[in-house]
């Protein structure tokens, strides 16, 4: 893990996304502007978009909009922070929002057990919320999942925050087309 600019991370990969997203789906990106660093792996980083991107699309099988939004996120001690098993502080956090098929509360209470799916044989292992939550709790975050059916899904991952600077090459501003 490095310091990393996520805002960097998820346009990089926004530009990825779009292609396999098909001709169907609409992605909209709002990202804030003084978003804070964190300590990243960014190939993990990446891998965690890629499978919340992958199922968002599979929820949307007639079209919808993936709206991937960033903001930072103030964990104050309490239930909330109990509820998310965070330490209290400043976390980035990153929202995939889609407009699909959305899930029941019984999906929604195995969304991260390694190998469920409701996908038909043949069409998905179960592991990419797994992966995804796997790869959160090891960077020291949290993810949660909010869903009912007809009324899509949104995914929220939470990122400590780190005070160290990201790389100069991390730090120079890309333009979102």
């Amino acid at each position: 893990p490095a310091p990393v600019d996520l805002n960097l991370v998820v346009s990089d990969m926004a530009l990825l996304l779009r292609q396999g997203l098909g001709e169907d789906i609409t992605q909209e990106l709002d990202l804030a502007r003084d978003l804070v660093t964190v300590s990243a792996d960014v190939s993990q980083i990446e891998q965690v978009l890629m499978n919340l991107a992958v199922n968002a699309r599979d929820a949307m099988s007639a079209g919808g909009t993936l709206r991937i939004t960033t903001r930072n996120a103030l964990v104050e001690p309490g239930p909330g922070a109990e509820g998310l098993r965070l330490r209290p502080g400043t976390y980035a956090c990153l929202s995939v929002i889609d407009s699909g098929c959305g899930m029941d509360q019984a999906t929604l209470d195995r969304v991260f057990e390694p190998f469920f799916t409701t996908k038909a044989v043949g069409e998905g292992t179960g592991l990419g919320l797994a992966t995804v939550y796997g790869i959160v709790r090891q960077h020291g975050g949290a993810v949660t999942v909010t869903s009912s059916p007809g009324m899509g899904t949104t995914v929220e991952v939470y990122l400590p925050m780190t005070t160290e600077a990201p790389a100069q090459s991390e730090t120079n501003p890309r333009e979102l087309t």
